[in-house]
């Protein structure tokens, strides 16, 4: 879920991504985003005058590389696997050349259990943003001329995900690195997530996501770098996070309102 573009741009330069230029467009408070909706991204791009500037972009949630042959190509490519992103065609050049940060108040995330399974929300515990590393990509809709619509060129992005704590790298660094936190606190965050899902998007840190973003080509080498270090530092950043059940009517799209994030009191453990 995503704040309206104004509080988000406060909320990034509050959380040392900015400074984020004053966004040119506006987009509603949204808590309860479906891929192929239209989310914010936060990009770099040299000015006429070579000022690196730090910018908020709408995109829809689906990538679209320039060969698709139409926007429904977008409903499978909301996200991106870290581990083959550098090679699979649909996010290669991507990849590559066009790298962003997809920020979020929330995600949701469903847990198998009694009857049915239900919803979670995951969020930082602070209420700081979430940050995930993203690719967007440009496509020209060669339909749009004969539709009344000017513009046909569609911002459109993906967010990388990693392995869940369960899986990612040697179980015995995962507890040794719990140690090293107030009990009952990181452990308990990283167990809860693997317990919801064996894949997480990947969020960054401030200095890693002004890496991540930064304009220009990445040899495979220097990409195979940055997206190694992107799921090594997934378990730090989750440490943070906060795991808690919310209301099943999170799972229609057509509902939303600020009481989707709220946590409902539930008997289950």
């Amino acid at each position: 879920m995503a704040k309206d573009t104004g509080d988000l741009a406060d909320d990034l330069n509050r959380a040392r991504l900015g400074p984020v230029q004053p966004p040119a467009f506006e987009l509603a408070p949204n808590w309860n985003i479906a891929p192929t909706s239209t989310v914010p991204i936060l990009v770099e791009r040299y000015d006429d005058a070579g000022q690196l500037l730090r910018e908020l972009h709408p995109a829809r949630w689906g990538l679209l590389p320039a060969w698709a042959k139409d926007m429904t190509f977008s409903s499978r490519t909301f996200n991106a696997r870290s581990e083959t992103v550098a090679s699979k065609p649909s996010f290669r050049s991507a990849a590559k050349s066009r790298r962003c940060a997809v920020p979020a108040e929330a995600y949701y995330e469903w847990k198998a259990g009694g009857a049915k399974k239900r919803p979670h929300a995951i969020r930082e515990a602070d209420g700081s943003p979430l940050v995930f590393a993203g690719l967007y990509e440009w496509w020209k809709d060669k339909d749009a001329e004969a539709r009344g619509e000017s513009d046909p060129w569609i911002l459109s992005c993906s967010v990388l995900t990693g392995p869940s704590p369960e899986t990612a790298g040697d179980p015995a660094v995962v507890s040794a690195s719990a140690g090293e936190h107030a009990a009952g606190s990181r452990a308990d965050v990283l167990g809860d997530l693997a317990e919801l899902h064996d894949r997480i998007p990947l969020a960054m840190t401030p200095e890693f996501a002004a890496q991540w973003i930064q304009p220009g080509d990445k040899s495979p080498e220097e990409l195979e770098v940055l997206l190694e270090q992107l799921r090594t530092e997934i378990l730090d950043v989750a440490s943070g996070w906060e795991v808690y059940e919310v209301d099943p009517g999170v799972g229609n799209v057509r509902n939303n309102g600020p009481t989707l994030l709220e946590p409902v009191p539930t008997l289950w453990g």
